[in-house]
C-alpha cells in the first residue's frame, strides 16, 4: 500500500512538471555546455549529460508557449529526452500547435529560418557619411543626427552587418529565432566605433543580430567582435584608405575598381560590390563583400575570401562616376 502511494505521488509529480510542456518542432544549437536534465524543476541529471557546443540537437517540446527550456533529443543515452536551458544555445522553433510560429520568426518551408543551415556570407559594410546624408532611411537615426550636426566624425568604414547566407533560399534566410540581444558592456563599447549607433541605443544592433545573427551558432558578443574584427581588416586595407583619400570627391568606379585589383588583388576584388544611394546613384553607401562559410581570419585577406562566389561586378548599382561623401553637413 505504502509502495503504491509513493508511486502514486511521483506519477502526479510528473505529470505536473510537464502540465504546461507543449510539442513543437525545431533546432537547438549549443553554444555552451549546459546539463541536460532529466527534471529541471528537480535538478535531476542521470549521467550528468552536458550540452556540446556547436552540436545540433532535434527540439521536441517547450517547457511553455515560449518558455526558457526545451527538450531535445540526445539518442546515445538511455533518458534520451532532456531539458536544456534555452541561454545555452540558439534555439529555432519551426512549428509551434495553432500557427506555424505562434508569432515568432517567419518560418520557411525551404529550411530559410533553420539556424547554422548557411553555405556562406556576405559581410556588409557601409561609409557612414554616404548612408547618413543621402539614404532614404526610415525612423530616427541618433548616429546620423550626431553626425551631420558635427557631434561626432566618422572616417572609418562602419559595420551594417554579417550575414549567414544559403544559396538555396537567395535573400530569404535569416530570423531563425526570437532569442534577444544582450551584449557585455565591454563588447559593446569595442563595437560602437565600427556602429555609431551603439554609441546611443542598440536598435540597429538588435534587428541585425534577430534577423541574422541568430541563423550563426557564435554568442551575440562573440558575433558582433568576430564582424568587427573582419570590418577592421578591410577598413586597415587599400579599400579604408582609398575612402580616406578621397573623401568629399568624385571618382570614377574604373579607377576605383583598376586601383583595388592592383592593392588589394583580382581575388579580393572580384568578391567586393559597391552599393550607392541617393540621387542617380552617385554616393557610395556600402560594400558587399562574398566570404566563405568558415572564416579564416588569422591570414590575409586573399585567404579570407577564399572559396567564397565572385561578385557579378565591383560596380553594383552605382553610377560610373560616384561621389565619397565627407562626415557633416
Amino acid at each position: 500500500m505504502f509502495r503504491q502511494m509513493i508511486m502514486a505521488v511521483l506519477f502526479i509529480t510528473l505529470i505536473a512538471s510537464n502540465v504546461h510542456a507543449i510539442k513543437v518542432e525545431g533546432t537547438f544549437n549549443a553554444t555552451k555546455s549546459c546539463p541536460a536534465y532529466k527534471s529541471f524543476r528537480h535538478g535531476h541529471n542521470p549521467g550528468d549529460i552536458q550540452s556540446m557546443p556547436g552540436r545540433t540537437y532535434e527540439v521536441v517540446e517547450e517547457n511553455k508557449a515560449k518558455g526558457p527550456w526545451v527538450l531535445v533529443m540526445i539518442p546515445e543515452i538511455s533518458h534520451s529526452r532532456r531539458w536544456v536551458a534555452k541561454e545555452c544555445g540558439i534555439v529555432s522553433i519551426t512549428s509551434r500547435p495553432g500557427s506555424p510560429n505562434n508569432g515568432g520568426p517567419p518560418v520557411n518551408s525551404n529550411g530559410c529560418n533553420v539556424a547554422n543551415t548557411y553555405d556562406s556570407n556576405v559581410l556588409a559594410l557601409s561609409w557612414q557619411a554616404g548612408f547618413c546624408e543621402h539614404f532614404n532611411y526610415s525612423g530616427s537615426k541618433p548616429e546620423c543626427d550626431n553626425l551631420n550636426d558635427g557631434n561626432i566624425s566618422v572616417t572609418n568604414i562602419t559595420i551594417h552587418g554579417l550575414w549567414p547566407n544559403k544559396s538555396s533560399c537567395g535573400r530569404g534566410y535569416g530570423n531563425c529565432s526570437d532569442e534577444s540581444l544582450n551584449l557585455e558592456d565591454t563588447t559593446r563599447g569595442i563595437i560602437s566605433p565600427w556602429m555609431p549607433n551603439f554609441i546611443y541605443e542598440t536598435k540597429f544592433g538588435e534587428h541585425e543580430w534577430r534577423k541574422h545573427g541568430t541563423c550563426q551558432a557564435l554568442s551575440d558578443d562573440e558575433y558582433f567582435l568576430l564582424t568587427q574584427r573582419l570590418a577592421a581588416m578591410f577598413d586597415g586595407s587599400a579599400l579604408g584608405q582609398y575612402l580616406r583619400d578621397n573623401i568629399g570627391q568624385d571618382v570614377l568606379v574604373a579607377d576605383m575598381e583598376t586601383q583595388m585589383k592592383s592593392e588589394l588583388g583580382e581575388e579580393v576584388t572580384r568578391k567586393i560590390e559597391l552599393r550607392c544611394t541617393g540621387s542617380g546613384k552617385r554616393y557610395v553607401n556600402e560594400f558587399w563583400i562574398n566570404l566563405p562559410k568558415e572564416l579564416n581570419e588569422t591570414g590575409s585577406l586573399d585567404e579570407l575570401v577564399s572559396g567564397a562566389g565572385d561578385k557579378r561586378s565591383f560596380r553594383g548599382n552605382c553610377a560610373t562616376t560616384i561621389h565619397i561623401e565627407a562626415p557633416g553637413v
